[in-house]
């Protein structure tokens, strides 16, 4: 099995090197990839909406309609 996957997939991927560092391009480009996410999971607002109140105030809405929350 292992053998057929080798053959499948031959070694020798593009390898960037900087002196003592070395790295395969692809596990360079799923790393950039899920830094990217965690970037855009911090800076997209989740689960919040915002109702704008008579005034110009701006209100969160937290989704209590009847108001029985303390």
């Amino acid at each position: 099995m292992v053998q057929m996957a080798s053959a499948a997939f031959p070694p020798g991927g593009h390898v960037l090197s900087w002196g003592w560092f070395s790295i395969e391009l692809a596990n360079l480009l799923i790393i950039l990839a899920m830094v990217v996410l965690f970037v855009v999971a911090l800076l997209v607002p989740f689960g919040r909406t915002h109702v704008e109140v008579p005034g110009g105030r701006v209100q969160r809405d937290d989704g209590d309609a009847d108001g029985d929350r303390p």
